[in-house]
C-alpha cells in the first residue's frame, strides 16, 4: 500500500468512527429527551447497532473498492436502491439476535426490554435505510471528488511529458542544425586559412562543451546564452572576417534573466544567413537587450536587408523551432516577431 492509500484509509477510519459513534450518541440523546431511561440496556443496544452499521457500510466501501469503482454514478445508485434496504433488513435481523441473546444469556442487563413491535420494525428498518443512505451519499460524494481530481493530476501531468519530450525533440533538432552550420563553415575554411580552422574547431569545442552542460534544461540565463552567441560569432567571424561587424548592447541587470536555449543564437544565426551573408560587402549585426515593459524584457536582432537571394535558402526550422520552445516555456506571454523594412528587425518579448 502506498504512503497516499495509507493515509487515505486512515481518513476513512477515523470518519467511519465519527459518523457512527455520532449516531449512537444521537440515538441516546433523543431517548433521553423523550423520557426514556438511560439503562445499561439501551446504551449495549445502541452501540451494538452502530458497530453493525459501521460494519455493513465497511461491506459497502468493500463492494465499491472491489466492483464499482468504475461504474458510473447512475449505475452505483441503481444498485443501492435495492442493497440499501436488504441491509438495513440484515442489521434489523442481526439485531433482533443480539436483543434475543442478551435477554436469553443476560437476564438482568436486558431487565425492562420490551418485545418490539412489527410497526417498530418497520420504522427503525426506515431509519436504517436513510443512515445507510446517507452514509453512502457522503461516501460516493468524496470518492468521485478524489477520482475527477486524479483523474484531472493525471491528464496535467500527461500533458507535462508531452510538452518536455516535445521540447526534447526541439532542442535536438536545433542543436543538430546548429552543429551543422558551423562544422560547415569550418570544412571552408580548411582550405583557404588552416589556422583559421583550427582556432575556429578550438571556438567550437568550447562552444559545444557548454551547450552539453546545459543540455535537458528549459530555460538558460542570458548570460549563459550570450557566452554561446559570442562563441558562435567569433566562428562566423573567421569565415566572413570584414563583412561582419557587430554592435551587442545588453542591460546588465538583465543577464540573471531567463530564457530558453539557444534563442538568441538562433536569432543571430537567422540574421546572419539570410541577412548579412546575402550581401556582397556584409553589414552591420545589432543586438539589442533591455527592458521594455514592467513585465516583459526584449531582444531585438537587426540586420540589413538581402542584396540577393542566398545560395541556402533554409527550410525556417530555427525561428519556427524558437517560436515553438518559447511557447512551450512561457505561453502567450512570449512572442517572437519578424519585421522586414529597412532593416530585419527580429522581436523577441519574454516574461521577466
Amino acid at each position: 500500500m502506498s504512503k497516499n492509500e495509507d493515509k487515505a484509509t486512515q481518513h476513512y477510519l477515523i470518519a467511519q468512527c465519527a459518523f457512527w459513534c455520532s449516531y449512537g450518541a444521537l440515538n441516546l440523546i433523543f431517548m433521553s429527551l423523550w423520557g426514556a431511561t438511560l439503562s445499561p440496556f439501551l446504551i449495549i443496544l445502541f452501540i451494538a447497532l452502530s458497530l453493525i452499521l459501521g460494519l455493513i457500510t465497511h461491506g459497502f466501501r468493500h463492494l465499491y473498492k472491489t466492483y464499482a469503482n468504475n461504474w458510473t454514478l447512475l449505475k452505483v445508485g441503481f444498485n443501492l436502491v435495492w442493497l440499501i434496504p436488504l441491509a438495513a433488513l440484515l442489521a434489523q435481523f442481526i439485531l433482533f439476535i443480539f436483543i434475543s441473546a442478551l435477554i436469553t444469556f443476560f437476564p438482568a442487563t436486558a431487565a425492562g426490554a420490551q418485545p418490539t413491535s412489527t410497526g417498530s420494525m418497520i420504522g427503525f428498518t426506515i431509519n436504517y435505510c436513510i443512515m445507510l443512505g446517507l452514509w453512502c451519499t457522503i461516501y460516493l460524494l468524496r470518492a468521485e471528488f478524489h477520482k475527477r481530481r486524479n483523474s484531472e493530476i493525471a491528464h496535467w501531468q500527461l500533458q507535462a511529458q508531452l510538452k518536455e519530450n516535445e521540447l526534447q525533440f526541439l532542442r535536438s533538432q536545433i542543436n543538430s542544425h546548429f552543429l551543422f552550420n558551423a562544422i560547415n563553415n569550418l570544412r571552408s575554411l580548411v582550405k583557404e586559412d588552416a589556422e583559421q580552422a583550427r582556432e575556429g574547431l578550438a571556438n567550437l569545442s568550447i562552444l559545444l562543451r557548454g551547450l552539453l552542460n546545459n543540455d535537458g534544461q528549459q530555460l538558460v540565463t542570458l548570460r549563459e546564452e550570450m557566452e554561446w552567441v559570442r562563441g558562435y560569432l567569433s566562428l562566423e567571424a573567421l569565415q566572413f572576417e570584414n563583412r561582419l561587424s557587430t554592435t551587442i548592447e545588453v542591460d546588465e541587470t538583465l543577464l540573471a534573466a531567463k530564457l530558453p536555449p539557444l534563442i538568441l543564437q538562433t536569432l543571430v544565426e537567422n540574421a546572419i544567413k539570410h541577412g548579412i551573408a546575402a550581401r556582397r560587402a556584409g553589414g552591420q549585426l545589432t543586438i539589442t537587450i533591455k527592458k521594455s515593459t514592467p513585465t516583459h524584457w526584449q531582444i531585438k536582432v537587426m540586420n540589413p536587408p538581402p542584396e540577393f537571394q542566398p545560395t541556402h535558402q533554409g527550410n525556417q526550422i530555427g525561428l519556427r523551432n524558437a517560436r515553438e520552445r518559447l511557447q512551450i516555456a512561457f505561453g502567450e506571454h512570449a512572442s517572437l516577431n519578424l519585421e522586414i523594412a529597412q532593416d530585419v528587425t527580429a522581436t523577441v518579448e519574454i516574461p521577466l
